[in-house]
């Protein structure tokens, strides 16, 4: 699909590039023009012409072989005398006024190496003294007559400005810009094609194969796209298999309580019967409805009351007496093998739901005459809390043992009870993670024992240190 604002988009980023690199071309030809004219104001103060020159000359050779005294005799002479000779203070030999700003400019052609410094030069006389020579433009020095016929001043340098390098240089800018919004547009192209293709009902889409082998923060937001995406098709898979499976789990409850109340109409002398059995399955449908509530809540994160320091021990411990109370007459046990100090920070009641349900499950897969092992261990070093829950039932196969807490999940193992919802585990999963901890199942390797293990780890809370009082 192709979206206007994406190519609003392309030529904002062509038009911001291509500007920005105008403005550095001409600022840079600006700098360049600039330098130029002034170099050119400075040198139009000297005579370069070849008559200057070969004065320039004679007076080096002069000062070289003859020395100052030499030196002044030529420059005293009328044609000499437009050569000024400054020494190292400054000073002219012939002691004639000389403008600074003309004598810094005269400094500045020699220390710049410029192409025209053939106008000023460098001497020296026969004992190291330097000398400064140049031949000032100047009508006057050509005396009252004025210049000769065939003389004249050379005409001023016309500096114009850089217009052809400047124009190719605009057209290299305009390709590198239209490169650069086509490389920074494409990928929000696709990323927008692919929230389209979402937004229409198609969770496949991705974004990761159109940005190729880009390592930058676009080609990370696609990623994040993609994370984002494989979660919401799992999360609307969930809730697929979620409608479909309380569909099924209430279909039986509701197909019984049909034909209960279909035999009590038809055997008016066996009423009280059916009206236990419609209890009965309403008390299952209550129950069912209240595990989904549950666990509805909790995958929405709503958590509830204030979070509270618990003690596992101690919680654990009366999970264990009151299973142990209702498995006696199974011929079941319940022992804690274990009640260590541990301290969680956490929401009482939930974890009180979850630690049941992991205990009443594994009693429900234990055989009469079984044991069901409950151990709280702290492991302060690590900073975690951990709840062990072991029974002697058949174990799960490998392969189910990551699915076991998932909703309405129910193994297909031949020794295991089908009874109930498949709720159980999968609300204890989800308030564990609410409590940033972690739950697993692995199958015991002891013979004798066998059974399942499910291990549930939680953070230890941190302990508050008062602030020290000032001394």
């Amino acid at each position: 699909m192709n979206s206007p604002s994406m190519g609003r988009l392309f030529w904002k980023f062509f038009l911001s590039i291509w500007a920005a690199q105008c403005l550095a071309v001409l600022a840079i030809s600006a700098s360049f023009w600039i330098k130029e004219r002034s170099h050119a104001r400075h040198a139009e103060e000297f005579d370069m012409s070849p008559p200057a020159a070969m004065m320039l000359d004679s007076a080096s050779a002069t000062l070289r072989f003859g020395g100052t005294p030499a030196l002044q005799d030529l420059l005293r002479q009328a044609h000499g005398n437009r050569v000024y000779a400054i020494d190292q203070r400054g000073n002219d030999i012939l002691n004639r006024f000389v403008d600074r700003a003309l004598l810094d400019h005269a400094h500045q052609l020699i220390e710049q190496a410029d192409g025209r410094a053939h106008a000023v030069r460098v001497a020296f006389a026969a004992d190291g003294t330097r000398y400064l020579l140049f031949v000032p433009w100047k009508e006057r020095s050509f005396g009252p007559g004025g210049p000769p016929p065939d003389y004249r001043r050379p005409p001023r340098d016309t500096l114009h400005f850089p217009t052809i390098p400047m124009l190719f240089t605009i057209l290299a800018s305009l390709g590198s810009a239209l490169l650069l919004a086509w490389y920074f547009s494409k990928p929000i192209k696709s990323l927008r094609a692919a929230f389209d293709a979402v937004a229409s009902g198609d969770l496949d889409a991705r974004v990761a194969p159109a940005m190729g082998k880009r390592r930058d923060e676009l080609a990370e937001l696609g990623r994040d796209f993609d994370r984002m995406a494989d979660r919401l098709h799992k999360l609307v898979d969930g809730q697929r298999r979620l409608l479909h499976d309380v569909s099924h789990e209430l279909r039986s409850p509701l197909a019984r309580l049909q034909a209960a109340i279909g035999l009590a109409r038809q055997r008016p002398e066996r009423i009280d019967a059916s009206l236990e059995r419609i209890e009965r399955e309403s008390v299952r449908m209550d129950g069912l409805v209240g595990e989904l509530l549950t666990l509805s809540r909790l995958e929405a994160g709503v958590v509830g009351s204030t979070e509270e320091s618990v003690n596992l021990g101690e919680l654990v411990a009366d999970i264990v007496d009151d299973a142990r109370f209702e498995v006696e007459h199974e011929g079941k046990n319940v022992e804690l093998v274990d009640g260590g100090l541990a301290i969680v920070a956490g929401y009482p009641e939930l974890l009180h739901r979850a630690i049941e349900n992991v205990v009443r499950n594994a009693v429900k897969h234990t055989a009469r005459g079984g044991v069901v092992g409950v151990a709280v261990q702290s492991d302060a070093a690590a900073g975690w809390a951990h709840v062990v829950v072991r029974d002697q039932g058949p174990g799960v196969p490998d392969a189910e043992l990551d699915k076991i807490f998932q909703p309405f999940f129910r193994s297909i193992h031949p020794g295991k009870n089908t009874d109930g919802y498949g709720l159980g585990l999968a609300i204890a999963k989800r308030v564990v993670e609410a409590h940033q901890g972690r739950v697993s199942a692995s199958n015991q390797s002891n013979q004798e024992m066998g059974g399942l293990c499910v291990a549930i780890s939680l953070p230890l809370q941190r302990e508050r240190h008062e602030p020290a009082a000032g001394r």
